[in-house]
């Protein structure tokens, strides 16, 4: 029996990856301190995803045997490709995480949910299925270690970068499906799950949707922090000038007494 999706090896890959994941990020924020430190495992996570994708891309067009098919006509697959080579060759922050990161998120935690892919062979160790599984886990797992050693920042200005990512994403699709004969691209003529409207016009309206309530509760939560935090420095603040006053007024009684 092939294996399924919510099938035993589905779970088991899932639970040993988030393990895995939660595990290695507590590691990286506790012991991760220097910015080398933090280059380097970004550096190292991003050529694994690199390979992976690779990996998976000449899997595809070997047993298809169309080399065509080396070239990602995905969201996932091109998404893993640019963030990876992003991460590689971009600075801290750059502009092109400002539209990967979000794609590369939300695709790497869907499929890893929902991997439509997991049926094709009865080996999950088939070439196909194990390394999109490695490079959607991967992507997702770059993802969050951007945040949390600060090599991406969100930010709602920055949201031009979306819109030109996604209208460079259709416009390879369509160059895709005009000069490599492909049937599909980007789901630009067929939806995502078939037997849906999911083509990437409805795709793209919902994932504008997340985008913006992302940054709702992003800023809120960001802005809740800061006020914490500048409560606490006011707090710290006053009990050092407390400190200071009873200070004073004790080096005032101790000059009096002596002068007496």
């Amino acid at each position: 029996m092939n294996p399924q999706i919510f099938g035993w090896q589905h779970l088991t890959y899932l639970a040993a990856f988030i393990v895995l994941m939660v595990a290695s990020l507590i590691l990286i924020k506790i012991y991760a301190k220097s910015e080398k430190a933090k280059f380097i495992i970004v550096k190292v996570v991003a050529a694994l995803l690199l390979i992976f994708i690779v990996w998976n891309r000449i899997a595809i067009a070997v047993n298809h045997n169309n080399w065509h098919l080396l070239i990602p006509d995905s969201f996932c697959g091109m998404s893993s490709l640019v963030l990876s080579l992003a991460c590689l060759i971009g600075k801290k922050n750059n502009n092109v995480l400002h539209f990967v990161f979000y794609v590369a998120i939300v695709g790497g935690f869907l499929t890893m949910i929902y991997p439509d892919f997991i049926d094709q062979n009865p080996s999950f160790f088939y070439s196909n299925t194990i390394s999109g599984f490695l490079h959607h886990s991967f992507a997702l797992y770059l993802c969050v270690l951007l945040l949390v050693v600060g090599y991406f920042t969100p930010n709602y200005k920055k949201w031009g970068n979306l819109v030109i990512g996604f209208m460079a994403y259709i416009t390879f699709g369509t160059f895709l499906i005009s000069v490599f004969d492909y049937s599909d691209a980007f789901y630009i003529n067929n939806p995502i799950l078939s037997g849906t409207p999911l083509t990437v016009w409805l795709i793209a309206v919902i994932f504008a949707v997340i985008y913006v309530l992302f940054f709702v509760v992003y800023e809120l939560i960001k802005r809740k922090l800061a006020s914490k935090k500048a409560e606490n420095g006011g707090i710290k603040n006053a009990n050092k000038q407390a400190v200071a006053e009873i200070d004073n007024k004790n080096t005032e009684t101790k000059v009096n007494n002596e002068n007496k």
